[in-house]
């Protein structure tokens, strides 16, 4: 980040050169050559790898096995365990394909989607909207912003930095590829109100947990999720229209999917808490063929309603035998 100017700052810097980053750019070269593997190779590949993460990733699986229970509490174990299991698959294979969209053309990339609502963005487009693509934590959900950023659609959104500073330089360079803007979620929302108010699109990741003051508890598959209420407030101040979209990657077809479904209407209304519930109910709606694309070891669910323990804490102490 610049210190005046809130767009993610894409400079190299000389630390990046320095040997603690050696390891981190062997990984970026390895995706880099990752992007050239025939895809359906690179995806079996892929694959085989998901044992070992069910196996060593004990933390982030038992955030993963504690979502979709609280999602899907009707499931058996046993189905459960698979769209665990296949969660980790789909989520391997893009990052396997991370690097398709730093060394591949416009072209290729272009070529590996397929997209099922078009109609009603082409609407949108069409009426002059300026566009919220809502669209929540799947694991190609990068792929999908910037397939639509490759078209000419002026695109921003905002990001949370990575831990590391070189890989956080290397992903954001990749989503600006296509001239879309980067802000970090401390550049505030005005920033954001004053870019769609210029005619850019948003796109905005709704499903994260921001915490009690921030959110109203409203359900989420049934259960109550501090939500945050920023949508409405956005639309309200903007005037766009939310199109609510899902980035997947079909791994028996060995292809990225875009589904866009119609733009949220009569949105917002004079309910706040009807609008975010309306937000997260689309969300649903658009996992409900997909559940297994969800980034289901975030965790949603942390802050609860009648006690400040989050709610994973526990059960991490028991792994880490605290």
């Amino acid at each position: 980040m610049s210190g005046h100017d809130p767009v993610y700052d894409q400079a190299f810097k000389p630390r990046y050169l320095h040997p603690r980053y050696w390891p981190t750019w062997l990984a970026i070269a390895a995706l880099w050559l990752l992007a050239w593997v025939p895809v359906r190779l690179r995806d079996r590949f892929a694959a085989a790898f998901a044992p070992l993460l069910v196996r060593f990733a004990k933390k982030q699986c038992y955030i993963a096995r504690t979502n979709i229970g609280l999602c899907f509490p009707e499931l058996p174990e046993a189905e459960r365990e698979h769209m665990l299991r296949r969660s980790i698959e789909v989520g391997l294979m893009g990052f396997f394909g991370y690097g398709e969209w730093t060394a591949r053309s416009k072209a290729y990339l272009q070529n590996r989607f397929r997209v099922r609502g078009q109609e009603h963005l082409d609407a949108c487009l069409a009426a002059g909207d300026r566009i919220i693509f809502m669209i929540p934590h799947t694991w190609t959900i990068d792929a999908g912003g910037l397939y639509l950023n490759s078209f000419g659609l002026p695109m921003c959104t905002m990001m949370h930095s990575a831990k590391n500073e070189l890989f956080d330089w290397f992903i954001n360079r990749q989503r600006t590829r296509f001239g879309g803007l980067i802000y970090e979620r401390n550049a505030g929302i005005k920033s954001i109100i004053k870019t769609l108010r210029d005619g850019n699109h948003f796109f905005y990741l709704p499903d994260q947990d921001h915490g009690r003051e921030a959110s109203l508890f409203v359900p989420f598959f049934g259960e109550l999720k501090a939500t945050l209420p920023a949508l409405p407030k956005l639309v309200r101040l903007t005037g766009a229209r939310v199109l609510p979209v899902l980035s997947v990657y079909n791994a028996e077809q060995h292809r990225y999917e875009l589904i866009i479904r119609p733009p949220m209407a009569p949105y917002p209304t004079a309910d706040l808490a009807a609008d975010t519930r309306a937000m997260n109910a689309e969300i649903e709606a658009l996992l409900a063929d997909w559940p297994e694309q969800y980034m289901w070891f975030l965790k949603y669910f942390q802050t609860q309603v009648d006690t400040d323990e989050g709610r994973y804490e526990a059960g991490i102490r028991r792994i880490r035998g605290e």
